[in-house]
């Protein structure tokens, strides 16, 4: 099987079904304030991605029903859901690249300072930075401008997940198996928010790989397990549990994989900048290893870099040698390769051939891709 042609093919099945979907939504629209916000949701939902959660589903059905316009359409409410955690992710992250362009939150920022029509001429004058109230307009924008943009996310990823479940509703599969699969894809959505609540309390108080993966199966891992249930689900012919390991070590991986991406990755090909994490202090399993594995001379400059907000190229590069040194990238690529091993193991092999060699050459292009 050509996984790199399939793929492409349901990418490109997946997006313009996604365009449909859209159209007939702005069709509907009579007030042109919201019909551009619908614009801007829409923009993001499409600006990157490989579409790898409408596809399993896909793939699930397929392995045991002939793929069809039904499962195309009720698809496409994973990438719906994905977009609307991003959306609020980033928010919540206060991340302003994504996929190589500005989040949603920095668009509805510019927008808003746009808007302000604030004048930036007076900052230019370090007088005014020493005077007494100096900076007390600048303050004031950037809450408003932070407030806005923060509101404004929260609405979008609001919209995005009701749209998801209608993208289930109008897919023309029976009543009851649309029942269902609704009543999943919500379980899916609180779980969801419960690994992202899972996520903000680990950065506040640390955490070791047990909690991490414990997160990650949470968060990360529910965006893999649903998508395949719900396929599998629609095909009312086999138990809906049955790759539910295989999602938990796929999705483990695929986060592993991110993380190591997310600092040692290429900006250029990642779409996001890659000091981020360090900066953010963000408790990846990369991070914890290097926590547990570093010597004192080593530990000693990981706590001063890790978190600092202003550490310097310089900075970031000496905390990539010591993770190297230390052996705790070498460590999160073992891990990942056991989970991928584990993954393919667990592939259910009395389905359809097509379906089955997807999901083992996708464990693969989890741990190679470099975006």
């Amino acid at each position: 099987m050509d996984f790199v042609k399939v793929t492409s093919e349901l990418k490109k099945e997946v997006e313009d079904e996604i365009k449909s979907f859209f159209e007939i939504e702005l069709q509907s629209i009579k007030n042109d304030i919201i019909c551009d916000f619908y614009k801007d949701i829409r923009h993001h939902t499409l600006l990157g991605g490989k579409r790898l959660r409408p596809i399993m589903c896909i793939m699930a059905y397929s392995g045991y029903s002939s793929y069809d316009n039904r499962i195309l359409r009720a698809s496409i409410a994973f990438e719906l859901l994905h977009s609307s955690s991003l959306i609020l992710d980033d928010a919540m992250d206060e991340d302003v690249i994504r996929h190589g362009e500005k989040t949603f939150n920095a668009i509805y920022a510019d927008k808003f300072l746009k808007s302000a029509r604030f004048d930036l001429t007076p900052y230019s004058d370090g007088g005014n930075w020493i005077k007494k109230d100096g900076l007390s307009r600048l303050l004031l924008i950037q809450r408003s401008i932070s407030r806005y943009s923060y509101a404004l996310s929260v609405l979008g990823s609001n919209i995005m997940y009701a749209l998801s479940e209608k993208a289930i509703r109008s897919s023309g599969f029976n009543e009851s198996l649309i029942s269902k699969a609704l009543d999943m894809h919500r379980e899916m959505y609180t779980k969801l928010n419960e690994g992202q609540l899972l996520d903000i309390l680990m950065e506040q108080k640390g955490g070791n790989e047990e909690k991490y993966f414990e997160m990650i199966d949470n968060k990360t891992g529910i965006l893999f397990k649903y998508p395949l249930r719900i396929g599998l689900l629609f095909t009312d012919k086999v138990d809906i549990n049955s790759l539910d390991r295989y999602s938990q070590y796929l999705s483990r991986a695929f986060q592993v994989h991110d993380d190591i991406l997310g600092i040692f990755g290429e900006e250029n090909t990642t779409g996001k900048p890659v000091d981020s994490d360090i900066k953010e202090g963000k408790n990846t399993l990369l991070v914890i290893k290097t926590f547990e594995l570093a010597d004192e001379t080593q530990l000693r400059k990981v706590k001063a870099i890790i978190g600092n907000k202003n550490a310097s190229p310089g900075d970031i590069e000496e905390i990539k040698d010591i993770m190297r040194e230390c052996g705790s990238l070498d460590y999160c690529c073992k891990k990942e390769n056991e989970f991928i091993t584990a993954a393919k193991e667990s592939i259910d092999p009395h389905m359809e051939e097509k379906s089955k060699n997807f999901l083992t050459e996708l464990c693969d292009f989890i741990i190679k891709r470099k975006y």
